[in-house]
């Protein structure tokens, strides 16, 4: 990704996206076509892989079958090669791996957790707290804690830094766990799903359920997925053939999506726009949620139930899509009125039409849609086919953000660029806290003057209000993101401090006090006093 003009970051080519499903085998795919790029399988061939997982660089995956034979970290740096096995005979069937690649997850028939040290390839720890068999493992987002669920029901949490398991919780045996998830955005949001076809969503801080959605699925639920784009979406699979899209906000069900075969995993694509599910026929279903309920492109891939997918890991853990990255609000500004620019030579290209009245800024506004009602109404008649083809454009660049980087606004966009550095910039620059309300003031007055030196219409001072409010908000929202940040960054700093502290104490408690030259001085002792009471 690079800057123009200190502004905006204009999208850079990506390397490919890689989908790793699990079935018969492990293959891989590329995202865009739905290529096989690789298939192999580093387990008894007999039964099918369960499980597998990237590493955080995606040049090793770690794959676990069915039948906990063996878990396998296997090299993609050329062609697949297995470079360690871990715990054979173990009955391990559920994997997961730590972002820093130091340590590596299982679960499985055995009802116990084992903790592997991949430096060392040997066991580092194994939990047993669980009393049936562990179904799903899971890192947090700074690995500090592990979250594991078992067919009883239970879900337990385990602290790597104190050593400590917490007690088990969930909704006993009549629920089944069968999958589970943390989401990336709200680290603390955690959601399982059952055989009895009810998702829970959980703040695995407490411990504390948070919503039930009961009767979600007809039949057992077999996958859970958070959007890595919003805490506010998650989507669950069933047996039942049903897709189910919920809102975390409000609780409620948004959308219900019917698949002619049941459902047995699913996963969010990395700009979270879109999603890969896995059905019992071993067909993959792609879907994009923007657009209709009918899958995309559905790809044979394997000839057994398709028990995972995942995509390699994304270095990107922005809120918003990768396309577009913004750098704080007045390049937020800039790039709000260059779509405005774009959409009013668009509109007169295809409709041929002049506007009339307050021009075309009134159609496109950065407002909520009560205020956008109220202008819509006191539109003229003679208007109507031009707000209906700027609206038509104005979903259509929402839509396709490819759209914005073929519309022709270069020249308006560095005017304005060169505006705003000179004009709003000091006064990021002055000493002392800045109100956002004086940045808000001094961003839309720099904005209407840019564009009416452009020869467009002046901004009405209902836009302008109406832009200084977004600009506060979206201030107001920078400065809530990098406080959470400060308060991350002192929680993992006292995190660290404590696990040196507890080095320290195991140190000093190995070192300062050896047990047998305190037992050798105490019997000195008791020989010196008998010598010299007989001499």
């Amino acid at each position: 990704m690079k800057f123009r003009g200190g502004g905006i970051m204009i999208p850079a080519m990506e390397e490919a996206t890689r989908l790793v499903s699990t079935g018969d085998c492990v293959r891989l795919w590329d995202v865009v076509t739905m290529a096989p790029l690789e298939q192999f399988n580093p387990h008894n061939g007999r039964s099918p892989v369960a499980q597998a997982c990237w590493s955080s660089n995606n040049q090793y995956l770690v794959s676990a079958s069915s039948s906990g034979d063996k878990l396998v970290v296997s090299s993609l740096k050329l062609a697949p090669v297995p470079v360690v096995e871990l715990g054979e005979g173990k009955k391990q069937t559920r994997v997961c791996l730590s972002s820093s690649f130091q340590f590596l997850v299982s679960g499985g028939l055995d009802h116990c957790v084992h903790i592997w040290d991949l430096k060392t390839s040997r066991l580092h720890r194994s939990l047993k707290d669980h009393k049936e068999e562990v179904t799903c493992v899971s890192f947090n987002a700074s690995d500090s804690r592990i979250i594991s669920g078992s067919t009883s029901g239970d879900l337990v949490l385990h602290s790597l830094t104190t050593n400590l398991s917490s007690q088990a919780f969930g909704h006993g045996s009549d629920h089944p766990i069968h999958d589970l998830r943390l989401s990336t955005v709200k680290r603390s949001l955690l959601g399982t799903v059952s055989d009895s076809g009810s998702v829970v969503l959980w703040d695995s801080n407490t411990q504390k359920e948070l919503h039930v959605f009961d009767g979600a699925h007809k039949a057992p639920a077999s996958g859970v997925a958070f959007s890595p784009t919003s805490d506010l979406l998650v989507v669950s699979v069933g047996l039942d053939k049903k897709i189910v899209c919920y809102d975390t906000a409000s609780r409620i069900v948004l959308r219900s999506i019917r698949v002619e075969s049941p459902l047995t995993s699913v996963e969010f694509t990395p700009d979270g726009t879109g999603l890969v599910v896995g059905s019992t026929q071993g067909k993959i279903y792609q879907y994009d949620l923007r657009n209709s309920s009918a899958a995309m492109r559905v790809t044979v891939a394997h000839r057994t139930s398709v028990t995972c997918l995942r995509f390699q890991s994304s270095t990107s853990r922005s809120k918003v899509p990768r396309t577009y990255h913004f750098i704080a609000c007045p390049f937020l500004l800039l790039f709000c009125f260059s779509i405005v620019t774009s959409l009013e030579k668009l509109s007169r290209e295809g409709e041929d039409l002049q506007p009339t009245g307050r021009g075309s800024l009134d159609i496109f506004s950065p407002v909520r849609e009560g205020f956008r009602t109220l202008l819509h109404s006191r539109a003229q008649s003679s208007e109507s086919q031009w707000h209906s083809k700027a609206a038509q454009l104005r979903l259509t660049c929402l839509q396709k953000p490819s759209l914005y980087s073929r519309c022709s606004f270069v020249s308006q966009v560095e005017l304005a660029e060169k505006k705003l550095q000179a004009d709003v910039f000091p006064v990021f620059e002055r000493s002392g806290p800045v109100p956002p309300a004086a940045i808000s003031s001094s961003l839309s007055q720099s904005t209407a003057e840019v564009v009416g030196h452009g020869g467009a219409a002046p901004l009405s001072s209902l836009q302008i209000e109406l832009i200084q409010n977004m600009i506060h908000e979206t201030v107001e929202e920078c400065r809530d993101a990098c406080h959470k940040d400060i308060i991350n960054l002192q929680i993992e700093m006292i995190r660290q401090f404590y696990i040196l502290l507890v080095e320290v104490q195991g140190l000093m408690e190995k070192y300062s006090v050896n047990e047998s030259l305190v037992e050798e001085i105490e019997r000195l002792r008791e020989e010196n006093r008998q010598l010299r009471t007989k001499y």
